[in-house]
């Protein structure tokens, strides 16, 4: 293999940034000894053998799973709704100013304000948590669609209207395409959200998965246990984000996406 290769196929890999991670924890390591910060803040040489052990156990894998299943089932409601909805809305302006208001009421309430209405509604199990993961998801979603539907070319439609094409196949052949950029943004942003949420739900109610795990870990003051608790939702966020980005560049492959190189 060329010199020219090896580079590239580093840059694939972004070899920088984990070698820049690799320095942040020796830095963190050096720091928690220097201080003698352990009674708060577990280094990584303790952290990592936990999430290993957890992992190894089944006790954390087993919380991975339980978080799993109501993140993506909340984030795939959270797509199906965004997404028909925003190109509904987003098709026709008399749709789009009667519903302005009512979005941008309830766009604004967190998510997690919406626990304790859940918990009367669903309990503490896995649908109170899809369902708030689905809530929090969908805005950016839902917005992201709508605007990408509002900024498709006028001047397509109106080649693809004088050529005869009908409003669902000018839909299907001009909107979509031109929206799906916009749609896949907003589905990366609500794939970050959704997590962040799931995990809170988890903390709070302490019903399973990675945020109960966690608690439990705080409240036994656990340090390296709840930090791999942490660790693992952070590594669980990157794999999410890398495995949409690839889908990305795959689908919506007309885009300048694979001339930016970034992770």
């Amino acid at each position: 293999m060329t010199v020219r290769g090896v580079l590239r196929l580093a840059r694939r890999a972004n070899v920088v940034g984990w070698l820049f991670v690799v320095f942040l924890a020796a830095l963190a390591e050096a720091g928690i000894q220097l201080f003698e910060l352990h009674d708060s803040v577990s280094p990584p040489s303790e952290t990592l053998p936990a999430l290993v052990e957890g992992l190894s156990s089944g006790e954390l894998s087993g919380a991975l799973r339980t978080t799993l299943g109501a993140y993506l089932g909340g984030l795939a409601i959270a797509i199906v709704v965004g997404v028909a909805l925003g190109i509904v809305i987003g098709s026709s302006r008399l749709l789009l100013d009667a519903s302005f208001v009512v979005l941008e009421f309830l766009r604004p309430i967190p998510a997690v304000a919406l626990i304790p209405l859940a918990f009367l509604f669903f309990g503490t199990g896995v649908e109170m948590r899809r369902y708030i993961v689905a809530y929090a998801a969908v805005w950016p979603i839902l917005v992201n669609t709508l605007y990408g539907v509002r900024g498709s070319d006028r001047i397509l439609h109106e080649v693809a209207l004088a050529s005869g094409v009908s409003r669902l196949g000018r839909l299907v052949r001009v909107t979509l395409p031109s929206a799906l950029p916009s749609i896949a943004t907003g589905i990366r942003v609500s794939a970050s959200i959704g997590l962040l949420v799931a995990v809170t739900a988890e903390f709070v109610f302490g019903s399973g998965g990675i945020g109960a795990y966690m608690q439990r870990q705080q409240l036994a003051f656990q340090l390296p246990e709840m930090y791999a608790a942490v660790l693992l939702t952070a590594v669980l966020g990157y794999t999410v984000n890398v495995a949409l980005r690839l889908a990305e560049r795959r689908i919506v492959h007309w885009t300048g996406e694979k001339r930016v190189r970034w992770p």
